[in-house]
This record gives C-alpha cells, sequence and structure tokens, in this order.
C-alpha cells in the first residue's frame, strides 16, 4: 500500500525526538506500540510494525464464541484455535470477494475496544461464518452467503450491496420460522463478548446453517431463488425508473 511521501522531523536538535506524520488512513492505529526496523544500506528503508495482538484476540474470541454456537447439538466445532491463516487481512474494510475471507485490522482494534457500533461485529462475524462454513457441510460457492446471513442475523444491517441476494434469500425460510427478526435488541447493540449475545443469536445461526448445508447438496432449488430474486430485483429497478 503506498501512502505518498511524508517528512521526517525533529522536535528540537537536542531533544532525540524524531517524528513521521502518517496519513489519515491509518488513524485508528493510534496508541499502538510498534517496533521500528532499520533496514540499512543502498536503499535505506524504517519499517512500523504495529502491535495488532489486541486485534487478533478479539477475533479469536469471536472465532471460538462462533464456532460453539455452530456446533450446538449437530455440528463438531473445527476450531478452537483461531486460524488465522485461513484468512486475508486488510487495514479498512471491504467485502471478502477474494479466495479467503477477509477480515479488517480496524474491526479487531473496535471488537477490542468494545465499541458497540453494529458494523465491526458484522463483518467480522460474517468472515469467520464464511471460513467456518466448509465445516458444517456448507459448499464453497454458498459459503460467502451464508457469512452474509450470519453477520446480518447479528446485526440487523446490511454492511455491503453483496449481502443482499442471500439475505433475501434467506429471509424468506427463516422468517416462516420465526428466525429472522431484525431490531431486536441484541442487534441494536451487538457486544460479541457477552454470553447472551450468543445465546440468542445461536438459534438463528443453526437455522442458517441447516438452510444452505441442505442447499449444497446438488439439485436442490438454490439457483432457482436466486433467479427469482434477480428476476424480482429487476422489476423493483424497473419500476423505480418508470
Amino acid at each position: 500500500m503506498d501512502l505518498g511521501v511524508r517528512h521526517i522531523r525533529t522536535a528540537g536538535k537536542g531533544s532525540g525526538s524524531v517524528e513521521l506524520t502518517l496519513p489519515g488512513a491509518l488513524r485508528q492505529l493510534v496508541g499502538l506500540p510498534c517496533r521500528i526496523t532499520l533496514h540499512d544500506g543502498a536503499r535505506l528503508d524504517i519499517v512500523l510494525q504495529p502491535d495488532l495482538s489486541r486485534a487478533l484476540e478479539a477475533f479469536g474470541a469471536l472465532w471460538r464464541a462462533l464456532t460453539f454456537s455452530l456446533a450446538s447439538g449437530r455440528f463438531v466445532a473445527g476450531g478452537e484455535v483461531f486460524p488465522a491463516d485461513g484468512f486475508s487481512f486488510g487495514l479498512q474494510p471491504r467485502a471478502s470477494g477474494g479466495e479467503m475471507p477477509y477480515l479488517c485490522w480496524e474491526d479487531g482494534l473496535a471488537l477490542a475496544a468494545g465499541a458497540v457500533d453494529m458494523a465491526p461485529p458484522a463483518r467480522s462475524i460474517a468472515a469467520c461464518a464464511a471460513r467456518y462454513a466448509a465445516d458444517i457441510d456448507i459448499a464453497l460457492p454458498l459459503a460467502e452467503g451464508f457469512g452474509a446471513v450470519c453477520g446480518f442475523l447479528a446485526c440487523g444491517t446490511m454492511i455491503f450491496p453483496e449481502w443482499q441476494e442471500p439475505c433475501d434469500i434467506a429471509a424468506a425460510a427463516l422468517a416462516a420460522r420465526g428466525i429472522w427478526q431484525p431490531g431486536t435488541a441484541w442487534q441494536r447493540t451487538p457486544d460479541t463478548t457477552t454470553k447472551q449475545f450468543w445465546l440468542a443469536l445461536t438459534p438463528g445461526l443453526d437455522e442458517a446453517a441447516r438452510l444452505f448445508a441442505g442447499w449444497s447438496e446438488p439439485g436442490t432449488a438454490y439457483a432457482d431463488l436466486r433467479t427469482a430474486w434477480r428476476r424480482g430485483r429487476a422489476i423493483e429497478l424497473n419500476r423505480g425508473v418508470s
């Protein structure tokens, strides 16, 4: 990531203090201890490595709680240890869309700080659920959609446009079972560190896992449901234009 050119400066020749003003994109890293490495030679490089262990610990705690919830009664948990090598990581939020689910360092730091904003837990739960999907018999092409549904169930908010299709399709099935209930208390203030949050969320997670595992079988109706959703969406958009 090229963050442009910045100048090294000093607070005073005798002070020993050296400062480097960093871009606003790194604002979330303020206050973190950093390891400083100097690569000497013909090309001089100074590397700042922030300590992101608190974010990793928060992701690990969320992973263990999520997999425990998805293991209730029927599934065997596949991850007491957080599989960091099964994710891609970046500083700022974005939809996954790659070979591995994506976790955002900003979200991990927000979870570690106990923030109650809905977006960090929703994105993190979605990524972890997508990574765990294969362990509960959900086919790889459906893993990202399953993650999106879990994130929406947890926090009741549509973080990315890519979530709309799988969440709408799952909503129709889950609503009939009395599971899909956006706007409940735990979704308004999602605290993934509490037992109450996961107890309230577990029935929805379990039912969503059953749905997507069933849709992973050959010859199921999921492809038809996607086609019908897109047709309905196109009709809605055309009505909005006319």
